[in-house]
Parts: structure tokens; C-alpha cells; sequence
């Protein structure tokens, strides 16, 4: 080979190499500001739709509803500096931003890493299922304690609040065990939950027992006396 076709095979060759690194750094630069488009974007509508939903659940009074089912006050105690309507838009506010981000891997390539988001994204139904469901099972648990303490009084129950109270760890436990299954095994779950649950009967029959036996003495001579009178 002559020392002329050697350079021109050189030059061919560099030639080669550069074009082939600039196509890369093009496509790569193109696939960034893609991304980056992307995360602007998601950023935007991340902040939009927080705001959205943090208005549309104060409309309809959910913060209220939060205080009354004492919602607010385990919010409280955890330290948590958010209102249940503001909570909530935090919440969406970062399942967007993680699916813009999910999004913006995947142009840029990153599989591995998009992947692993993806993982995570997939558990966000079930965390907002056990909210929702805790949140319902502190309502009716609150409903239902109210209705087994008047119930209760009226009966002449003497530890009608210890009743009515209860009845609401009751509910509590079974919205927790439902909202827990989302999460975990429904072996252990069922398990744990039945042996809680078996506890808590337990305990509302001693106390309704030791609450009511002066009620059930009462009405049991009554009924009595009523008999002999006869």
C-alpha cells in the first residue's frame, strides 16, 4: 500500500469516527432537550394540578369533614404541618412529577433507572386505595361510636363512652387491616386481623358485661315483680 492510499485510508477513517461521534452528540443533545422539555413541562402540571385539588377538596369542605373524624389531629400528632386537602395535593403533586421523571429517563435512554420508577409508580393506586379507605373507615367510625354511645346512654348503660369508643377502634382496625392488604401478604394481614379483632370482642363483651350488669339486674326484677304481680 503507497503512503497516499494509507493517508486517505486515515483520513477516511477520522472522518468516519467524528461523524459518527457528532451523530451521537446530536441525537443525545436532542434526547436532553427533549427531556428537559419534559421536566419543564411536568413541573408546570405538577403545580397546576396540586392546585386544582387542594381547591376542589376545600370547596367541598373536606378539611371540616377531617376535623370531625379526627383526621386532623393524627396529621397533628405526626407532625405533620399539611392539612388532609393539602396532603392530598402534595401527593399528586409528586406522582406527577415522578411520571414526568419516569418519562424523561425513558427519552433519555436510561432503562435501568426507568425501570425502577416504574416499580415505584406501580404501588401509587394502592397507596391512594388505603387513604381513601382509611379515611371512610374513620368517618363511619366516628358515625358508628356516636351511635353506639347514644344508644348506649339511653339503654342506662353506665360505660356507654367506653362502649362507643370501642366500636370505633373496632371499625378503625378493620379499615386498617383493608387498607394493609394493599401492601403486604393477605396471609398475615387475615392472621394478624383476626387475632386483633378476637381481642377487641373480647374486651367489648367484659366491658359491656361489667357496664351493663346493673341495667340487666334491674330489668331482669322488673320483669320478675311484673310476673309474680300477675
Amino acid at each position: 500500500m503507497s503512503w497516499g492510499s494509507w493517508w486517505q485510508l486515515m483520513v477516511d477513517s477520522a472522518k468516519e469516527s467524528f461523524l459518527s461521534l457528532f451523530t451521537r452528540l446530536g441525537v443525545f443533545l436532542a434526547n436532553l432537550l427533549g427531556a428537559l422539555i419534559i421536566l419543564f413541562l411536568g413541573w408546570w402540571l405538577a403545580g397546576v394540578a396540586q392546585g386544582w385539588l387542594v381547591k376542589g377538596l376545600k370547596a367541598i369542605r373536606l378539611d371540616e369533614l377531617s376535623q370531625k373524624i379526627r383526621v386532623a389531629d393524627v396529621l397533628e400528632k405526626g407532625e405533620i404541618k399539611y392539612t388532609l386537602s393539602e396532603l392530598l395535593g402534595v401527593l399528586l403533586y409528586w406522582v406527577v412529577i415522578l411520571a414526568t421523571l419516569l418519562a424523561a429517563l425513558n427519552v433519555l435512554g436510561l432503562t435501568a433507572a426507568a425501570d425502577l420508577l416504574e416499580r415505584i409508580l406501580s404501588y401509587v393506586p394502592s397507596v391512594l386505595a388505603g387513604v381513601i379507605v382509611l379515611v371512610l373507615g374513620l368517618f363511619f367510625a366516628s358515625l358508628l361510636s356516636g351511635i353506639v354511645q347514644t344508644a348506649a346512654a339511653n339503654a342506662g348503660v353506665a360505660q356507654a363512652k367506653g362502649l362507643g369508643q370501642i366500636a370505633r377502634v373496632a371499625v378503625i382496625i378493620f379499615a386498617a387491616a383493608i387498607a394493609l392488604d394493599k401492601f403486604f401478604s393477605s396471609v398475615i394481614i387475615q392472621t394478624t386481623f383476626t387475632i386483633v379483632i378476637t381481642g377487641v370482642v373480647l374486651a367489648a363483651a367484659l366491658a359491656f358485661g361489667l357496664g351493663c350488669k346493673d341495667w340487666a339486674g334491674k330489668t331482669l326484677n322488673d320483669f320478675v315483680s311484673k310476673v309474680k304481680s300477675r
